[in-house]
């Protein structure tokens, strides 16, 4: 994939740091992280080495893929930051490496996880409804996870707070085969304006 139009090369997860969730999203976590290093798409995450954001990053190194972490200073801890990964980038605080993460990604794939994840992944589909980029995002959506977000999603669209087109913005995906298929062959959407006038 490192070659094609569309210049897809790096890829920010952005997923849980906690160890104490079920089996199937690690699982999910290990089959992203083989595909992604099978596909020569390097990864770009949070540093951390627990949860589902460690198990990404085991996956590609353990298949000979490339990693980058970005951690805030604040996060730099002995026990949380991993150790196994080609690039580490330490930033002033959260924002910063916010900014990082979506300035080196061609594109962005939420696993499960919690608040973070959930604004993490909002600002990227935010920055893509005006205008900011036109990278892919996708949504792994493992067991369901996500379904009561993507419902919520639809009544924002059913009470007009936002146009029905920004289903475009996102894609959902319940394989990690799937979300590979979707980078591979993903073109930038023509979406509306955001103003409704």
């Amino acid at each position: 994939m490192k070659n094609n139009s569309n210049q897809i090369n790096r890829i920010a997860v952005y997923c849980s740091s906690s160890d104490h969730i079920k089996k199937e999203y690690f699982d999910q976590a290990e089959g992203l992280g083989a595909l992604m290093a099978a596909n020569d798409l390097d990864l770009v995450y949070g540093g951390g080495m627990v949860g589902l954001m460690g198990q990404v990053a085991k996956s590609i190194k353990n298949h000979q893929g490339h990693t980058i972490g970005v951690v805030p200073e604040a996060l730099r801890i002995d026990g949380v930051v991993n150790t196994i990964d080609d690039e580490l980038i330490i930033t002033p605080d959260m924002h910063t490496r916010k900014a990082r993460m979506i300035e080196l990604a061609d594109g962005f794939v939420g696993l499960a996880g919690g608040f973070g994840t959930l604004e993490e992944m909002l600002e990227v589909m935010t920055l893509k409804q005006l205008g900011y980029h036109e990278k892919p995002i996708v949504f792994l959506n493992t067991a369901g996870y996500y379904q009561n977000l993507f419902d919520m999603f639809e009544h924002i669209y059913a009470e007009n707070f936002a146009k029905a087109e920004y289903r475009q913005l996102y894609h959902i995906s319940d394989t990690p085969e799937a979300v590979i298929e979707y980078l591979a062959s993903y073109q930038p959407p023509q979406l509306p304006d955001k103003w409704f006038i």
